[in-house]
């Protein structure tokens, strides 16, 4: 008897070890699990706080920039601009205001603007010791729950965190978050009550001038922002709390007290980005608030052991008083059962893994139609609010629909349909696939629902419908293309109706045959069929360009493409082959060939006889150049010689004659000279390069102080872009402007040259030159440009008529334009068009062009 007790105890001991060993392990277990669900939890709050701080920081950087947009800012326009704001959920935000940096110097006459700008009775109030203030002088109420900013006319600058908000703000041009502060209205609340308030701030920019117009900040209480977010993310922690630096001190500025737990279990801190800030989120809890976390199984397992422990104890002291048969018995008995026991266990937990890991939901409803049990899918699926509610109630609260997208969600009850019913519906913007099996519990009925994400799948059905929907519309619309497939040995496996009108085959004689037969006999000696194939077996793609033969035996010139298909690892599936009969765009290529060499050779021609000429033109103006001023420095060197040795015997009409002969040699000669540039100027090579007009216009103005004299001429030059052309050639129509501004404004008083430019959509830069001279009439500008025309007698202003001529012809060259406006007696401006430098980057283009 005393065997038996001691082995009865020896089976009491081995189990309670054996189950307190599996209760720890099933609690590690089941800590871990509490661990993963709580960083779950703690991501999504983290998501949470993110979102809705950007949420808020969008509002702003919104409003801001409506303000930018806007020609004017008054009263008026800053409510149309904020009024959004007001519309917008933004809980805690108490008030959006503008704020102006005002120096010391400026408050007063800042307060009487914006007065006039209507912010009626604005009275600033600069705080004592500080040079630049930070006024608030418009604001807009947005939430009466919380106290709002600083009001109209309080000078933020007294508060050192949103001032340096506002200077972060003014020097990145992004929105900034100051560091916690408490408001004046809390200021009387006991220290460990007063609520924590931060500002956001962002940069408001004319964006004419880019100059800094002022700031929008938004008041935020940073408790009712955070109670708010932590609604939904975080009914399951404990302790939910928001921290942030001020200075070198972190200091907790919310959070969320559900209970009072003196040392929760689990506990997390991350990391949270509000504006050009980052707070820090910390959450607790304990392991039994989180669901599903705790199931208790450790405490089922060590007392299911516990009371297997005790049966088997009991059997053992049984059997051990019986004969030795029983006792062979009990013994496998015993061994069968806790194999049993062993796979029951293994079983359930890996049944409950399996549920907690599967992506799809499950739901237990019982006959009254509530979920009886739910996987963590199905809870995230259906909500917290969902999962507590009846089935019925189902589709208002998840914004259901049928399969059409449209009708009304109708409600199923349990078993209707027969033992299997699959419903495809939308939850929201979630299209879902539902299946439900009918069970029967002790005679209750019931039901269980697998709930599947069919969104993605769903939508790749639609794509690829979409996409062979195209493609069929493509192969029927492409009536000038052969479109068909090969296999990766070249044998034709698809065929077209396009492909049997181009080459005269049905699919029944051509399928399973190669793609040679297509190919000349020339083109299939010379293995060009093979060498396109491994073409594009080795490339991915071969171009298709020669002969190729119809089923009658006639031949037509085609072009296309042969694409290789492949499967995922690379190897070749197939091949795609394009064609198109090009046959009557190759004969108009010939066509087009044999044009083109009657054309270079009558181009040929051309420029022979266009070189005999330019070689006569320059015979012609040699002769001029020698053979014309010879006779003019004659009569030039004798009246210069009669004025000088027989000055004496000249009465005053002698001397004025001699003095004409001269002034008329001279003019010829001038005249000559212009001829002559006006002539080379159209053989002259251009060399094309950057030329800098502010320098050249310096350079000009320096050469014209002779022809200034004593006389006081103003020059104004204005902002002059760099253009692309020729330096020499410019200088001369920079050159002539200048001179004939400097010449007609001879009796303005006081005389005055203005340079500048405008720059056009098409790329080149408009300059002009202009002056409050003589003027001329506009009914005769149309004879400025000509050689030899002239608006005004020589006797009161000189020249020969060919300068403007000139300039003319030059700015054509260059591609551009030049034109005149004028008033007589107020002046005139002339105008003419350059390509801009910085638009054209090849020169060399150009020059090919020109």
């Amino acid at each position: 008897m005393a065997g038996v007790r001691l082995q009865v105890l020896g089976v009491v001991l081995l189990g309670m070890l054996v189950s307190g060993g599996a209760g720890l392990l099933m609690h590690r277990v089941e800590r871990d699990g509490a661990a993963q669900a709580l960083d779950r939890r703690t991501a999504a709050a983290q998501d949470a706080v993110a979102s809705a701080a950007q949420r808020y920081v969008d509002a702003l950087q919104l409003a801001a920039g409506a303000l930018e947009a806007l020609p004017t800012l008054d009263a008026a326009a800053f409510g149309t601009a904020t009024q959004p704001l007001g519309r917008l959920w933004l809980p805690g935000a108490s008030a959006a205001d503008y704020v102006v940096a005002v120096p010391d110097v400026e408050v007063a006459a800042t307060q009487a603007a914006w007065r006039k700008l209507g912010a009626t009775g604005l009275t600033l109030a600069p705080t004592a010791g500080v040079t630049e203030h930070y006024f608030t002088v418009l604001t807009r109420h947005l939430d009466s729950r919380s106290p709002s900013g600083p009001g109209a006319g309080r000078d933020v600058a007294a508060i050192p965190q949103v001032g340096s908000a506002i200077e972060r703000a003014a020097d990145t041009g992004l929105p900034s978050t100051s560091e916690p502060y408490v408001q004046l209205s809390d200021a009387d609340r006991p220290a460990g009550e007063q609520p924590q308030t931060v500002t956001l701030a962002q940069r408001v920019r004319d964006r004419s001038s880019g100059a800094v117009r002022g700031f929008l900040q938004l008041t935020v209480r940073v408790q009712d922002f955070f109670g708010d977010t932590m609604l939904q993310p975080a009914p399951e922690l404990l302790d939910v709390s928001l921290a942030a630096y001020a200075g070198t001190e972190l200091r907790m500025i919310a959070g969320i007290h559900r209970s009072d737990p003196s040392d929760p279990d689990l506990r997390r801190s991350v990391e949270v980005q509000v504006g050009d800030r980052q707070w820090r989120l910390r959450v607790a809890t304990d392991e039994g608030a989180l669901v599903g976390a705790d199931g208790h199984l450790d405490d089922g397992m060590f007392f299911g052991g516990a009371a297997l422990t005790l049966v088997t104890a009991l059997l053992v002291y049984t059997l051990a008083t019986s004969r030795r048969r029983a006792e062979e018995r009990v013994a496998v008995a015993t061994a069968e059962l806790r194999v049993a026991g062993a796979t029951a266990r293994q079983q359930a937990a890996l049944l409950g893994a399996v549920m907690d890991t599967i992506a799809d939901g499950v739901a237990v409803i019982d006959g009254d139609g509530r979920a009886a049990w739910l996987n963590p899918t199905a809870r995230a699926i259906l909500g917290p609010e969902a999962s507590e509610r009846p089935t019925s109630e189902w589709p208002e609260l998840l914004d259901m629909r049928e399969a059409d997208g449209v009708t009304p969600y109708r409600s199923r009850h349990v078993g209707e349909g027969g033992p299997e019913t699959y419903v495809e519906c939308l939850m929201g913007d979630r299209r879902m696939e539902v299946r439900l099996r009918t069970l029967t519990k002790e005679g209750e009925p019931g039901a269980v629902a697998v709930m599947r994400d069919i969104t993605d799948r769903h939508a790749a059905e639609e794509k690829l419908r979409s996409s062979e929907e195209l493609l069929q519309i493509l192969l029927d619309g492409a009536r000038d293309y052969a479109i068909y497939m090969l296999d990766p040995g070249g044998l034709i496996v698809s065929w077209s109706v396009n492909a049997e009108r181009l080459k005269g085959y049905s699919s029944e004689e051509v399928i399973g045959r190669p793609d040679s037969i297509f190919f000349t006999p020339e083109d299939r000696a010379a293995g060009t069929d093979e060498q396109i194939l491994a073409r594009a077996r080795e490339t991915g793609r071969a171009e298709i360009d020669g002969p190729r033969l119809r089923r009658n035996g006639t031949r037509f010139w085609a072009h296309g493409l042969l694409t290789a298909v492949r499967h995922p690892d690379g190897s070749p599936r197939g091949f795609v082959m394009v064609t198109q009969d090009m046959t009557a765009r190759k004969q108009a290529e010939r066509v087009i060939e044999r044009l083109n060499a009657d054309l270079e050779r009558r181009v040929a021609e051309r420029t022979a006889d266009l070189r005999e000429a330019n070689a006569e033109l320059e015979s012609f103006s040699y002769s001029v150049s020698h053979d014309l001023r010879a006779p003019l420095r004659a009569v030039d060197g004798f009246a210069k010689m009669l004025a000088l040795d027989y000055d004496a015997a000249l009465d005053g009409q002698g001397r004025r004659y001699v003095g004409r002969t001269r002034a008329g040699a001279q003019q010829m000669g001038e005249l000559i000279d212009g001829l002559l540039a006006f002539s080379r100027l159209q053989r002259q090579e251009m060399a094309s390069r950057r030329v800098q007009l502010d320098h050249l216009v310096a350079e000009v103005w320096e050469e014209l102080a002779v022809e200034r004299g004593d006389r006081a001429v103003e020059l104004v030059v204005g902002e002059l872009p760099d253009a692309l052309g020729d330096p020499r050639l410019i200088r001369h129509v920079v050159a002539n402007l200048l001179g004939n501004a400097v010449k007609y404004t001879r009796e303005a008083r006081p005389a005055r040259v203005e340079v500048g430019h405008r720059v056009t959509a098409g790329g080149e830069a408009t300059y002009f030159v202009r002056d409050n001279g003589a003027g001329f009439d506009m009914r005769y500008a149309d004879k400025l440009f000509k050689v030899f025309q002239r608006l005004h007698r020589v006797e009161d202003y000189e020249g020969t008529g060919i300068g403007l001529a000139l300039a003319h012809r030059i700015v054509h060259r260059h591609g551009g334009q030049i034109w005149a406006d004028a008033v007589p007696g107020e002046g005139a401006t002339f105008y003419f068009t350059l390509p801009l430098f910085a638009r054209t980057a090849d020169v060399a283009e150009l020059e090919a062009v020109r």
